[in-house]
């Protein structure tokens, strides 16, 4: 029973969707191809120079405990 209003509102949604198609302006062939030469690439940089010490926040740490401790002055 509820298998014939399905059918007929499926059909008629794939007749409204071949009439709205057909209507459509033929796609221009020559703007569909694209062009076969690869884009410029971007250019590369490096990145910033930076100047990091990964031991320095240790340094810090001992130098405070040295001072704390009064080895240092």
């Amino acid at each position: 029973m509820l298998r014939r209003p399905i059918m007929s509102a499926a059909r008629a949604a794939l007749g409204r969707l071949a009439t709205r198609l057909s209507r459509r302006p033929p796609a221009d062939p020559v703007a569909a191809v694209r062009d076969p030469r690869p884009r410029p690439m971007r250019p590369l940089h490096p990145p910033a120079a930076v100047n990091d010490n990964p031991l320095a926040a240790l340094e810090t740490e001992v130098e405070r405990d040295l001072r704390s401790r009064g080895y240092l002055r």
